[in-house]
């Protein structure tokens, strides 16, 4: 993956780079993760990607980068629980190292639960944007190296463009991408930037199995996990108002209908309508999964294509990887 931060306003597949995301819930060894990013670099990804609770996600990008080259990025560090003056000496020293091959990819983690605000130090009245701001004046100037946002509802979106080098949104279909493009130019329009210096970059969940009843409830599985209200949440949050937007607001009530009745995760897989699974990730066999990631990719500056395993095990991940190789997007 380039540096270079320069970006079109429109994209198309054939200038679409192409990522892997190998997050720690694979439940795979860290030796197998570093397996997979090799395997990406020989296949042509153009970068691999980590989520990351902590500092640690940079680690994993630098053994990576050791092992095969490949630019790497973390999807994301949630910054109020880190200390920010480590991240940002770790993030460039192992960017000066890997050549300027590794962004820094940020987030708010989860500002909206007391009790994560209570065992950070946030005080009740901080806002989400406004940390983040703070958090990225320190950051960007500390890194050397692109810092890119997690951003799904407007203002979030609108500082991506204002204060980053690229912003990561999350189960956005092409709809929303476009979107979330136009917060993006608003916001580094009113900061006297150009809007195309700004890259837009999402996971889309790809899971694959011959198998598809398989592929399906795997994907499902985690949408779950994200789109559902939980308990402690009866409104839901930032995803549960992204779903509202893209129309799924009655498909997800039902839903959550049915799991308060005590209704099982696999009677909620079966229960959930393909229109829902097929507007949020990619699932089935190889050309199946595929062809549904490029449309997902529509409109994206970089996809990373992030495994969802159906089955337990390295050879489970590694389908995905190969069934969307960057060789076979055309």
């Amino acid at each position: 993956m380039s540096v270079d931060t320069t970006v079109m306003t429109t994209t198309t597949i054939a200038r679409l780079d192409i990522g892997i995301g190998i997050g720690t819930d694979l439940g795979l060894s860290e030796v197998e993760r570093t397996t997979l990013a090799s395997e990406a670099a020989r296949l042509g990804y153009a970068s691999a990607w980590t989520n990351a609770r902590s500092i640690d996600g940079v680690d994993a990008c630098e053994r990576w980068s050791d092992a095969c080259g490949i630019a790497t990025g973390t999807a994301v560090v949630p910054t109020p629980s880190v200390d920010l003056a480590a991240l940002a000496a770790r993030a460039r020293a192992f960017g000066a190292r890997s050549g300027g091959r590794f962004v820094l990819g940020v987030g708010v983690g989860q500002l909206s639960d007391p009790a994560f605000r209570a065992r950070h130090g946030i005080a009740p009245g901080v806002t989400p944007v406004g940390l983040m701001r703070d958090h990225l004046a320190a950051l960007r100037p500390a890194t050397g190296v692109p810092v890119y946002l997690a951003a799904l509802g407007p203002a979030m979106l609108r500082l991506a463009g204002a204060a980053t080098d690229g912003a990561l949104p999350n189960w956005m279909d092409p709809s929303q991408l476009a979107w979330a493009r136009r917060r993006i130019a608003e916001g580094a329009t009113a900061a006297g930037r150009d809007p195309t210096a700004i890259r837009l970059a999402q996971s889309i969940r790809v899971s694959v199995d011959e198998d598809e009843r398989l592929a399906r409830s795997a994907l499902a599985k985690v949408v779950f996990g994200y789109a559902l209200a939980r308990p402690d949440q009866p409104r839901g949050g930032s995803y549960r108002a992204l779903m509202a937007r893209m129309g799924l607001d009655d498909d997800l009530t039902r839903l959550e209908a049915l799991r308060a009745m005590g209704t099982s995760d696999d009677e909620l897989v079966e229960a959930c309508p393909d229109r829902v699974l097929d507007r949020l990730g990619a699932y089935g066999r190889p050309t199946r999964a595929l062809a549904a990631a490029r449309r997902l990719a529509e409109g994206l500056d970089l996809a990373i294509v992030r495994i969802v395993s159906a089955r337990p095990g390295i050879a489970s991940a590694r389908a995905a990887l190969e069934a969307c190789a960057p060789g076979r997007w055309g």
